[in-house]
């Protein structure tokens, strides 16, 4: 595996967590000449550690750029990550230990962000707040009912909310001035979808398997 040019963060040579090297010794993470990996700066830029259930402490990789930790049961805390100065790609699919993601709303560089399947979470609203998310996966994230924090977001571009079946109000995304795809698939608590067809922004809507929805007039380009 290849590392980083520079250190992740700034000049010091920290010592990774010993939940970190487990992990990077498990996926075969390893430095150029074949030794392990130890230290914060010696991270790659691109990060992959599914599954890795016993892993609680994600402090030390908010110098990644790509970080995937698919199925990370273990991870409850994520506010380091909102921290980070470098990471663009998050996917916390299935990390169904996570709560709280309000801080990853303050991630300058963060644009694509995966919940998907991450139960726990109820409250998103911080995340329409952010200046640089672009791509939002909340799929399957049942506690989620208010989304309308979402239609404020001046850079969200692809918004996918396939099986949140709390969702019963969409017509705050209908006022977005940057949205351009909504998957609402499997929606069944919306009814009413007349404020999406306001939209000036939209170019794909699917609401297939929304079974409340009974008029599509003001949405006619929709997938259903």
């Amino acid at each position: 595996m290849s590392i980083r040019s520079k250190p992740a963060k700034g000049d010091t040579h920290q010592p990774l967590n010993e939940q970190i090297r487990r992990a990077l010794k498990e996926k075969g993470y390893k430095l150029e000449d074949g030794s392990s990996i130890l230290y914060v700066d010696e991270l790659p830029e691109r990060l992959v550690l599914w599954g890795c259930k016993y892993l609680t402490d994600v402090g030390d990789l908010e110098g990644v750029k790509y970080l995937d930790l698919w199925g990370c049961t273990g991870i409850v805390d994520v506010s380091a990550l909102g921290t980070s100065t470098t990471l663009q790609h998050l996917n916390l699919s299935y990390c169904t230990g996570i709560v709280d993601v309000s801080a990853l709303g303050s991630s300058t560089p963060l644009q694509h962000l995966d919940l998907r399947g991450c139960t726990g979470v109820v409250d998103v609203s911080a995340l329409g707040a952010s200046t640089t998310l672009q791509h939002l996966i909340l799929e399957g994230c049942t506690g989620i009912v208010d989304v309308s924090a979402l239609g404020a977001s001046t850079t969200l571009q692809h918004l996918y909310l396939s099986y949140c079946t709390g969702v019963v109000d969409v017509s705050a995304l209908g006022a977005s001035t940057t949205l351009q795809y909504l998957d609402l698939e499997g929606c069944t608590g919306i009814v009413d979808v007349s404020a999406l067809g306001a939209s000036t922004t939209l170019q794909h809507l699917n609401l297939e398997g929304c079974t409340g929805i009974t008029d599509f007039s003001a949405v006619p380009q929709a997938y259903r």
